[in-house]
């Protein structure tokens, strides 16, 4: 009797742990990629969860898969291969609840990058200016490997005066310019620069549209944002510098069509994304929206 006493006891004690809110876990997906918006992952790349020992890698195309405890967790993600002089780490914050949730897509750069857009955002252009000089002359010098092992010349694993690193520079110089301090025949030119040897940098193409339409060029304009457009989920610059998303890229699509005389097209845009940009949108795609509604 008392066995089956016991029997009954642990059961019932089993059955409440499995009933009970304690023990549910959560799934994260996100996306690692470098400055110019090419996936990072392999053995060098690294997701992990504060006070969790797994280590995530992503896949080839980026992808992070994480599984967790529900709570709140500090999220590393790490890009470091110390032999080949690179080391480049983000923390953000995040929670784990029941169910999946996707987190987006994470940028990883160089101290001097992340140092450089971090005085940009603050208004400083010209001490950001100077420090992507400093990346770039650093990265011309061959003093560390930057960003990510992809080279304009020669084989993977050589460490080739022209890397990533001058191409990313010159893109951010391209942003001071144009957009900090109103020069944009200057940062063209070094958003052009930041394409040499056929580098879809798709910042500098969304940097060139914004001169292009400012300068009243729509065609080339939506030339440029539908190139970055094509690749669907890759454009977010909240993480790097401006608060620009892909809906703001469509809204401004919009804009370049109406400038064309394209209403048709440019009323079917706007309506594709009028819902998204009222809940994810930056404030001037939702002013772009209002104008071109009273128009359209």
């Amino acid at each position: 009797m008392r066995r089956l006493l016991y029997a009954a006891l642990i059961t019932i004690t089993l059955l409440g742990l499995m009933s009970c809110g304690g023990g549910q876990s959560g799934t994260l997906m996100g996306r690692v990629v470098d400055g110019f918006g090419n996936p990072l992952g392999g053995e060098y790349v690294m997701v992990t969860l504060s006070g969790n020992p797994a280590v995530h890698r992503p896949d080839q195309y980026g992808n992070f898969i994480v599984r967790a405890p529900t709570g709140s967790y500090t999220m590393r993600i790490s890009f470091s291969n110390p032999a080949a002089g690179f080391n480049f780490r983000l923390d953000e914050n995040i929670d784990v609840v029941h169910g999946s949730k996707q987190l987006g897509t994470f940028t990883l750069l160089s101290v001097q990058n992340s140092a450089a857009w971090e005085r940009y955002r603050a208004g400083d252009y010209s001490g950001a200016a100077q420090l992507f000089n400093e990346q770039a002359n650093i990265a011309r010098a061959g003093a560390v490997w930057l960003p990510y092992m992809r080279y304009i010349e020669g084989e993977e694993g050589q460490n080739t005066l022209l890397t990533q690193g001058v191409l990313s520079a010159e893109n951010g110089l391209g942003w001071c310019l144009s957009r900090g301090s109103g020069n944009h025949q200057e940062g063209m030119i070094h958003f052009e620069q930041s394409l040499f040897g056929g580098y879809n940098n798709y910042d500098a193409f969304v940097g060139m549209a914004g001169v292009a339409l400012g300068e009243g060029d729509p065609a080339r304009a939506l030339e440029l944002l539908q190139q970055t457009i094509d690749e669907p989920g890759l454009y977010d610059s909240t993480q790097i510098h401006d608060n620009v998303k892909e809906v703001d890229l469509i809204a401004c699509k919009a804009l370049a069509q109406f400038m064309l005389g394209q209403d048709g097209y440019s009323r079917d845009t706007m309506a594709s994304i009028s819902d998204e940009v009222a809940t994810d949108g930056n404030t001037g795609s939702v002013e772009i929206l209002g104008i071109l509604d009273t128009f359209l």
